[in-house]
């Protein structure tokens, strides 16, 4: 070798070593920079999906104590981060509200909530905020609520009665049917202005039917389909996921148009015979007078079936099984019904029936619905968010689009913000300053507990979701004595959940009553 081409070559391969030096630098600094958080190893392809199992909300707590309060998956081909942590729910649902506000686009949402055109599942943007606005405006303000009052009060006296009518029989009570019917009674009344369950309903048939609907509908909506992460998967789909989706598209469809029908004919029939806005107009009919958007004299019906199906959503499965686990776990704890009853004893006495105007005044039982938030979310999941654009979290990078899976059961039983997780202790919500502060369940000042999220998705119908439970348990606790069924003892309760969008037991809370006021309170 020459000395030119000694020369070249030593000048060339120091270029070169200064270039890769330059890289490696960069793709450090780059790697730094966009550092993601800690979460656990992927597989190619599928990512973090197999390390789901049963009951996701327990797999990903169990994440969270492992790799720390914030985690990275990925799931399949989507971004993603799970938390359980006060703090930085804080920061997703308070301080990056701008950036976390928005809804992925799943395909449940699209075929179940008139592609994603409800208020629940709709993406952050001019429909969703429209949207809200009618639901704050015209159909949730403390006005039209509190129109509804004496339906609420009704079906709480059928409540009582129904249960009064297993307890004379001495018969063993299925206690998800008689909460179901009252909380569906509830809603159907304040939005088609009917009942489905009792002696002044619609029919059996018809209510079988929309309760059915009702439940598949949320195990749709809540189901990890995998068809969202893979896109090879649709074109396996072994469980005919998005068949099912379609099926129960049409007959939801079908269902939402019988009811814009029907109120159409009755709004023709009594024509003149009343102003529109009387206090007595339901749900729907508040809806057929509003104006449409951009100009149009009326709402279109897709909006119209998409809101009627929120507040089906919002006011039925989730009022009911929050009121099967209370009930589940006072009937494992008899000291606490006993607390209870003393309670109610005080303030409403036993010449009476509880009313609405004493539910504030309630502090223990309002205690005992935080206690079974805490324990017992209505879904093991907010809702999932989706970041608009990129931003940063405790330092990590979080990508634009990212799927945000907050895990209410894991807050609930996170053991670095609440002591003997796995006790039912409603004590433990109690306010340090005595009797003077009402016990608070609606918001989730604090982020230890988070039944109606925060922000601005949070649930525009708190206050009807915490008063109809509240009355349901303090009429039921106020006007019986609770035990299993004979042969089972307390610690028998079964206390195991099913995993969906909303977060049931596994199996049916079936109970005795016993009457404890005056039998012609019961009448």
């Amino acid at each position: 070798m020459d000395l030119t081409t000694f020369i070249s070559t030593l000048f060339l391969g120091t270029l070169a070593s200064r270039i890769i030096r330059h890289w490696l630098i960069g793709r450090s600094l780059s790697s730094h920079k966009n550092k993601l958080p800690p979460g656990p190893p992927r597989w190619p392809i599928v990512g973090n999906l197999l390390q789901l199992g049963q009951l996701p909300h327990r797999d990903l707590a169990s994440l969270c104590d492992k790799y720390g309060p914030l985690v990275y998956l990925k799931l399949g081909k989507i971004d993603a981060i799970t938390t359980n942590d006060p703090d930085i729910i804080r920061e997703i649902l308070l301080s990056q509200d701008d950036v976390f506000a928005s809804r992925p686009h799943t395909f449940a949402a699209v075929h179940l909530a008139y592609g994603c055109g409800d208020v629940a599942l709709a993406p952050l943007g001019p429909h969703w905020k429209r949207m809200r606005r009618i639901c704050m405006e015209h159909l949730l303000t403390t006005k039209r609520l509190e129109s509804f009052s004496n339906h609420r009060l009704d079906e709480a006296q059928h409540l009582v009665k129904d249960v009064m009518a297993w307890a004379q029989d001495k018969k063993p009570i299925n206690l998800r049917e008689v909460l179901g019917a009252f909380s569906m009674n509830n809603v159907t009344r304040m939005l088609l202005g009917k009942q489905y369950f009792g002696s002044e309903s619609s029919g059996p048939q018809e209510a079988m039917e929309f309760m059915h609907i009702t439940h598949e509908l949320f195990w749709l909506l809540g189901v990890i389909y995998l068809g969202d992460y893979l896109p090879i998967w649709r074109w396996v789909d072994p469980y005919g996921c998005e068949k099912k989706m379609r099926e129960v598209e049409k007959r939801v469809d079908d269902f939402h148009s019988n009811i814009i029908e029907e109120h159409r004919k009755a709004r023709k029939d009594r024509k003149g015979k009343r102003k529109e806005g009387d206090g007595d107009m339901d749900f729907v009919d508040v809806l057929l007078s509003l104006p449409g958007e951009d100009g149009k004299e009326h709402m279109d019906d897709v909006e119209i079936k998409a809101l009627i199906q929120d507040m089906i959503a919002a006011a039925t499965d989730t009022s009911a099984v929050t009121n099967e686990w209370a009930m589940a776990e006072v009937m494992k704890h008899p000291h606490v019904l006993h607390k209870i009853q003393e309670e109610l004893d005080t303030i409403v006495g036993p010449n009476r029936m509880v009313l609405e105007s004493d539910l504030p005044h309630l502090n223990y039982l309002r205690c005992v619905v935080r206690e079974t938030f805490r324990m017992h979310p209505a879904g093991p999941f907010l809702i999932p968010h989706e970041s608009l654009r990129a931003t940063t979290i405790n330092g990590y990078h979080i990508p634009a689009k990212t799927r945000v899976f907050i895990n209410t059961h894991g807050l609930g039983r996170n053991t670095k913000i609440w002591d003997n997780v796995d006790e039912f202790r409603p004590e433990r919500h109690w306010p340090s300053n005595g009797n003077g502060t009402r016990v608070e369940i609606s918001h989730g000042v604090d982020f230890k507990i988070l039944p109606f999220s925060a922000g601005k998705r949070k649930c525009p119908g708190a206050p009807l979701g915490v008063t109809l439970v509240l009355m349901a348990l303090a009429r039921l606790f106020h006007c019986f004595d609770w035990e299993p069924p004979k042969g089972l003892s307390c610690g028998d309760v079964d206390t195991r959940e099913v995993y969906g969008m909303t977060m049931p037991k596994a199996e049916p809370l079936i109970a005795i009553a016993k009457p404890r006021l005056a039998k012609h309170l019961y009448d």
